[in-house]
């Protein structure tokens, strides 16, 4: 559904600047399915699919998509593909990674081809616990 066809819709999806758009609400919670987020403040909700081409993600849970550049502040990423941007803090479970800063979060699985990492903690196999490291995840 377009966002200007949402009833309650919260004014951060209002306010964002996004094309062909197909999002639903359902229990309060933001379900973005396809489209393009040219710019805005993601402020909660599920991601299932589409791009993001910039603004600020500050919760929710990425479940699929492309994400080309913007600022990451909190929130699960399931899977996808990460070109460019900014991570601040949260829990990657699973995706491509191949450009951009990782300045803290957590890393459980997915591949790893470029970019900055600051520190994090990443999933060692072999000690099966999170442990803390200053180098990215390897792609093993």
């Amino acid at each position: 559904m377009k966002i200007e066809e949402l009833e309650n819709a919260p004014q951060w999806l209002l306010d964002a600047e996004t094309k062909n758009a197909d999002v639903e609400i359902i229990d309060g919670i933001v379900h973005w399915y396809d489209g393009i987020w040219e710019y805005g403040d993601w402020k909660d909700g599920s991601w299932y699919g589409g791009i993001w081409r910039g603004g600020g993600w500050e919760n929710g849970t990425w479940k699929n998509g492309v994400w080309e550049y913007g600022i990451w502040e909190s929130g699960d990423w399931e899977k996808g593909v990460w070109f460019n941007g900014e991570w601040n803090r949260g829990t990657w479970l699973d995706g491509y990674w191949l450009n951009g800063v990782w300045k803290d979060g957590y890393w459980f699985k997915g591949s790893w081809h470029g970019g900055k990492w600051e520190k994090g903690y990443k999933w060692e196999r072999h000690k099966t616990k999170l442990v803390p490291s200053d180098t990215q995840p390897s792609n093993d």
